[in-house]
């Protein structure tokens, strides 16, 4: 397996929050970002200090939406402003993310081919940069999901996520394990890559 240069077995994998027994909804995106910074700053943010919950609550992306806002991306709307703060560099399916306007335009209207995205997962894993599937799970992919990729070989994605989705055909890579630490076949992520399926890269900028 070719994959980031980190050791997955000490990864700060956290699991999505829940209300009465459900797993909050429509929080992927915020989840796949604390991946990230996890991954570039794992002594900031981590299971611990600044998890996906503390950073909903500072309101560090965003604002704090209901699930049934989450189409408005306003819980994104510093999103840009905070990376930049912590020298990173935001592109969602070529398109370079400055601002609000920037990041909500990517949302709606950015294109990318299965066969592009695929050689920039793999492109990317192989840099060291961090790079997030955005794949659909209905509607040609406006309800979607988003995973962190950690690896990838002949046959599978691995990704890291922070609940299983069950219309999406991945599973643990050890069942036995407490955490989200997922195999996707690449067969899978083709059937689910649709109109709005978007690659996600964030990447460490000198300043």
């Amino acid at each position: 397996m070719i994959h980031l240069p980190i050791d997955i077995k000490r990864f700060g994998f956290v699991e999505r929050e829940k209300v009465n027994g459900t797993f909050l909804k429509n929080r992927c995106g915020r989840d796949f970002l604390y991946y990230a910074l996890h991954y570039y700053y794992p002594e900031v943010f981590n299971p611990s200090c600044n998890n996906p919950e503390e950073i909903e609550e500072k309101r560090l992306f965003g604002k704090s939406v209901p699930a049934v806002f989450a189409w408005s991306q306003l819980q994104f709307i510093s999103l840009p402003k905070f990376l930049r703060s912590k020298s990173l560099s935001l592109k969602i399916s070529n398109r370079q993310i400055n601002s609000f306007k920037d990041f909500f335009n990517a949302i709606l209207f950015s294109r990318i081919t299965y066969e592009k995205a695929v050689s920039k997962i793999e492109v990317g894993v192989r840099e060291g940069r961090v790079i997030g599937i955005d794949i659909a799970m209905a509607f040609n992919g406006l309800l979607d999901h988003m995973l962190f990729v950690y690896g990838y070989d002949d046959e599978f994605y691995y990704v890291c996520d922070t609940r299983k989705v069950p219309m999406i055909q991945y599973k643990k890579v050890d069942k036995n394990s407490d955490v989200y630490y997922m195999k996707i076949s690449k067969e899978e992520m083709r059937k689910r890559w649709k109109k709005f399926s978007r690659i996600w890269e964030i990447e460490k900028i000198s300043t």
